[in-house]
């Protein structure tokens, strides 16, 4: 359920953008739905189906908080728990050995992902041609078809919030009478036999700072990792077919094949101490922006290059043809005609970035300190209430800001990756 928006953002938009024609064409023919489904629709958005299967995959294979909180007490192990005890334990030798079986399986994916794309020459669903919107009539299986996707969407997003909300204004866990309810979670002055004392959220400093270290951080990251991902992007299918384009695609997805965890100790390692050249970035908020930026490469790359797969050669060739120099064609074409698709790199990057744990646990400090680093620091507390008001709290921003993204732009990434 947690993935499961993955295939909605990626996927979504591209086969919105798709031009009408192309199906009501094969309609003419009297084709049926399904050949239409199989044999025209999946094979053009292909590139968006195999990259969200690589996204996906590779964040299941990277996840370690839900296995190591719903497995461990049933010793159902994965690789990223058998990766945290052997590296924290006596034999961490063992760790990067499966830390690098990790890397395999991922490049393994990313291999046939690249072969399958490289035998289709054109993926192009956006040309010169004005799009048409063809709705389909469902007729009998409208009703059980909404009422199934009502119902995934309550229990994927509706439940969960107000499980955080409620459980956020309970004194004592698990007792839901009136007189349990209480705000001092929010709102409290802080009492020493609640939470030892801490105020509540909006009263305390220290989650104030971390908000403000995560929303600048989630920023700072998104605007870097998002141009850098765009470019990246338009030069891999510009040289598409050359390995030096392949090398580009390899390279930027290359971070989110490994786990966030051992990822966050690389970089520890380089930078825990001067080195040559290169100083010592340990504590410093520089350090979590270049960790971030490197980690969250990989979903603006993929936005930018699902975005130019479907835009045709020839909208570009117009300006080259009248002269207009590349930054114009960027700027007034490109980016206006692709605007969701590129927006939503910068957005994906964003909300992972307000929502990580494992890249940042080993590289915070008391001062850089953010949101993620304190929700699970209150956990291991055992001060749920405080971690499930700071959980409600990171949702409502990364909302407020797709809503100011929408509102100012028209771009949502509600709306998908291309739409």
């Amino acid at each position: 359920m947690h993935y499961a928006p993955f295939a909605y953002i990626l996927i979504g938009g591209i086969l919105r953008n798709m031009d009408a024609n192309l199906e009501e064409a094969a309609t003419l023919l009297q084709a049926s739905r399904l050949k239409i489904l199989t044999r025209i629709t999946l094979p053009i958005v292909m590139p968006a189906v195999l990259s969200t299967f690589l996204l996906v995959f590779s964040s299941c294979l990277s996840s370690f908080a839900v296995p190591a909180f719903l497995g461990t007490p049933v010793r159902f192990q994965v690789l990223t728990t058998q990766l945290y005890r052997t590296l924290n334990g006596i034999n961490p030798g063992y760790g990067y050995i499966i830390a690098f079986l990790m890397i395999l399986i991922g490049a393994f994916i990313m291999a046939a992902n690249q072969m399958f794309v490289g035998k289709r020459k054109s993926f192009t669903t956006v040309t010169g041609k004005s799009s048409n919107v063809a709705l389909v009539k469902l007729r009998g299986v409208r009703t059980p078809l909404s009422v199934l996707v009502v119902v995934s969407l309550a229990a994927i997003a509706i439940l969960p919030l107000i499980t955080f909300a409620i459980e956020s204004f309970i004194l004592a866990p698990g007792d839901y009478s009136l007189q349990n309810f209480t705000t001092i979670f929010w709102v409290g002055e802080g009492h020493v036999d609640v939470g030892g004392g801490e105020p509540g959220i909006l009263l305390n400093q220290y989650v104030w700072l971390g908000l403000w270290n995560s929303v600048r951080l989630s920023l700072v990251v998104a605007l870097i990792a998002g141009t850098v991902g765009g470019l990246a992007g338009y030069a891999i299918v510009k040289g598409r077919g050359t390995w030096l384009a392949s090398f580009v695609n390899n390279l930027a997805f290359f971070p989110y094949l490994m786990p966030s965890m051992a990822f966050g100790a690389i970089y520890l390692s380089m930078f825990a101490k001067p080195n040559l050249f290169i100083p010592s970035l340990y504590g410093t908020f520089a350090l979590l922006v270049l960790v971030g930026t490197v980690k969250y490469l990989p979903f603006a790359s993929r936005a930018g290059t699902n975005a130019m797969l479907q835009l045709s050669g020839e909208i570009e060739e117009a300006g080259i043809m009248l002269g207009i120099p590349w930054w114009k064609r960027m700027t007034y074409i490109i980016f206006p005609i692709q605007r969701s698709s590129f927006l939503s790199g910068y957005m994906l990057p964003f909300i992972s970035c307000m929502r990580e744990l494992a890249l940042f646990v080993i590289l915070i400090v008391p001062a850089n300190r953010v949101l993620t680093t304190m929700l699970f620091q209150y956990n291991e507390k055992g001060w749920n209430q405080y971690a499930n008001a700071i959980n409600l709290l990171i949702v409502l921003i990364v909302l407020i800001f797709n809503y100011a993204i929408n509102k100012a732009t028209g771009a949502s990434i509600d709306k998908g990756i291309g739409g």
